[in-house]
């Protein structure tokens, strides 16, 4: 999938939808478990804005970013996605599979 996020991206995401106020790169380096470069969080959050997750403002000489949908919303169009391409691809039997993964959930 073309929108999917790396292992890193999703990290990053995660913490930008957990702050209310847009973070600069420092921001997002302190809150990351794990010893990233400050460059890697900067060229990440980057190419975030590039595919167009990431909204970002400059204020003085720092971008200042925050996303561009909810999780929520993020998430529902990355299942869209998935699921039409499941589809496309398999047609009946992606949506016969997919009931019989959930019908003995508890939820269902």
């Amino acid at each position: 999938m073309k929108n999917s996020l790396g292992e890193l991206e999703q990290k990053i995401m995660n913490i930008i939808w957990m702050s209310k106020e847009p973070l600069k790169p420092a921001d997002v380096l302190e809150k990351l478990e794990g010893e990233y470069a400050y460059t890697t969080v900067m060229t990440l959050l980057s190419r975030l804005y590039d595919k167009g997750f990431l909204k970002r403002e400059l204020v003085g000489k720092a971008y200042y970013y925050k996303a561009a949908k909810s999780k929520a919303e993020f998430g529902r169009n990355m299942l869209r996605t998935l699921y039409k391409s499941l589809f496309d691809d398999y047609g009946v039997l992606a949506l016969v599979q997919f009931m019989d993964s959930v019908k003995d959930s508890p939820a269902d």
